[in-house]
């Protein structure tokens, strides 16, 4: 009778996991707003990774030239950044093939954010706010093994793929396209002349967004299109609107400033 083979023990295995992850990334690509924390996410993955070629980036826009003129292993993104919504950074990376693995970072909760989420393609999601140093690492180091690594407080939320936001279904197309304009505080004049529509017919898709969203007061639309996702506001009073509306008005600009 044969011998049982022993069974691996989990440090065992963790051990096989870090020693496959080291020897299979050469490079990485850290994309994170802002140089201190850009620079923080770039020592953990220095930590991963040691022997690794790590760069980092503050803004979508840079990051995506230079996965474009040469690709990396391992793309590490948030989801914020000035120039561009990180779901769309997200996207064009997985379309145009930059990275081996694409990891995401973050904290974002918005209505928004998770649907993309949902239908998105990413080897790892870790919670930025309750994961430490020790837990990415440990998520990168597997997704970089070929294995799928999504935080606890994601699992229920984007895992989950089949069943599609209620709230986000309740809009059309259009009034999705619109709310992405007024929800930064522009009145129908201004959304009609972006969206090329007539004012009366901004008006109407306000009243009706109004009414679903439950709001009677401009200022309570702009909070729910924030806390939504429509649209983000930075520190500095720049907007920026995902391009969920492109089908519908492909000029639409992403970004602005409120005033």
């Amino acid at each position: 009778m044969p011998a049982a083979k022993p069974r691996s023990s989990p440090a065992r295995k963790s051990d096989a996991i870090s020693r496959l992850s080291r020897s299979a990334v050469g490079k990485v690509a850290v994309v994170q707003w802002g140089r201190t924390y850009a620079e923080a996410l770039r020592h953990i993955c220095q930590r991963a990774f040691p022997r690794a070629e790590i760069t980092a980036y503050q803004r979508a826009g840079d990051v995506l030239t230079a996965l474009r003129a040469e690709p990396v292993d391992l793309l590490l993104q948030t989801l914020v950044f000035p120039d561009m919504d990180g779901l769309e950074l997200l996207a064009c990376v997985t379309r145009e093939k930059l990275a081996g693995r694409v990891v995401v970072t973050s904290r974002r909760r918005d209505e928004q954010c998770l649907f993309a989420l949902r239908n998105a393609r990413f080897d790892g999601i870790v919670d930025s706010l309750d994961s430490s140093a020790e837990t990415l690492i440990k998520a990168l180091r597997q997704i970089a093994a070929g294995q799928a690594y999504v935080s606890p407080a994601f699992r229920d939320l984007v895992v989950e793929r089949s069943v599609p936001s209620q709230l986000w279904h309740q809009f059309t197309p259009a009034e999705i396209s619109v709310l992405t304009v007024i929800g930064d505080g522009s009145d129908d004049e201004e959304a009609a002349a972006l969206l090329r529509l007539s004012a009366l017919t901004v008006q109407t898709h306000r009243r009706n967004i109004m009414r679903k969203l439950g709001v009677r007061t401009s200022a309570k639309l702009v909070r729910e299109a924030v806390r939504l996702g429509m649209v983000q506001i930075t520190p500095e009073g720049r907007v920026i609107r995902p391009r969920v509306g492109q089908g519908l008005y492909p000029d639409l600009p992403a970004t602005g400033t409120l005033t």
